[in-house]
């Protein structure tokens, strides 16, 4: 693993970035390999961007064989916010093909081919919706919405990890007609090890981070009714201030009261639609 900076930014490359590189490189796709490498940084340099604009704070890329993850300092993310930062990425990739097609065609500018191809492969291959790829993400916090992040993990952990075999099996199946498919199942691998590790902490940043928050000795006291649904407290109160939320019926008769700690908790099981009675219901089990 080497690690260094490129514009303040902690890069962490992986040795299996290096063997993706010499695959490519081998198969006679150079310009293909240098488009992916160079598009690859830009796609996670987007996610960082957008990260920011949003009050979040990026602590580095980590590039491997299957592209680039950002990882973010903060363990919870606002839902509408974090859907836009997994977006951003595919999005940017796309709009560069698009853009690049016109004088492609236009002018026949044929040292362009690879780097439209390049891009289209990162745009659509980072929207499928396996984990740890955009769209694995996208689809995981829109199931999460309704059941849940425990189900919606274990749904999603499921998937991808079918998705990797398939991969795995169909690359086996090509190397009979060209060796470098092999890559594929290279690829999948590394999608299998990527997707148990990356579910294996996406609740234990929010518990890290809530560790920490409760050792501020500044606390808010935010009065909810009991119908309030989840996800417009965690989108109207910035998360990790140490909340408490005293929950009231709509007589303003006490209800019960959940510690940041614990809403975060709530949503994980019953999801970030439920209301607050549902959330104080699940505590008191």
């Amino acid at each position: 693993m080497l690690h260094f900076n490129i514009l303040n930014m902690k890069i962490e490359l992986h040795i299996t970035y290096f063997l993706l590189l010499c695959l490519v490189v081998l198969s006679g796709n150079e310009y293909f390999g240098a488009a992916s490498v160079l598009f690859s940084f830009l796609h996670e340099l987007v996610h960082k961007k957008i990260a920011e604009v949003f009050g979040y704070t990026p602590e580095k890329i980590s590039l491997g064989l299957f592209g680039g993850v950002l990882h973010l300092r903060e363990g919870f993310i606002q839902p509408q916010k974090e859907l836009l930062i997994h977006l951003s990425g595919p999005l940017f990739n796309i709009v560069i093909a698009t853009i690049l097609y016109i004088p492609y065609v236009t002018f026949l500018l044929s040292w362009l081919e690879p780097v439209i191809l390049a891009n289209l492969v990162l745009g659509l291959f980072n929207l499928m919706p396996f984990y740890p790829l955009d769209g694995g993400k996208i689809i995981f916090l829109y199931l999460a919405f309704f059941l849940g992040y425990s189900r919606s993990e274990k749904i999603s952990r499921f998937f991808s990890r079918f998705f990797s075999l398939f991969l795995f099996l169909f690359g086996i199946y090509l190397v009979q007609y060209n060796v470098f498919n092999i890559f594929l199942c290279l690829l999948a691998l590394n999608l299998f090890v990527a997707c148990k590790q990356d579910n294996s902490f996406i609740f234990y940043k929010v518990t890290r981070n809530m560790e920490e928050s409760e050792k501020k000795i500044h606390k808010k006291m935010v009065v909810c009714r009991e119908n309030a649904k989840a996800i417009k407290i965690i989108g109207r109160y910035k998360p990790l201030e140490t909340n408490t939320f005293t929950i009231v019926n709509e007589k303003g008769n006490y209800k019960g009261q959940l510690s940041e700690t614990e809403l975060l908790n709530g949503i994980y099981h019953c999801g970030i639609y439920a209301d607050l009675s549902k959330i104080l219901d699940y505590k008191r089990r």
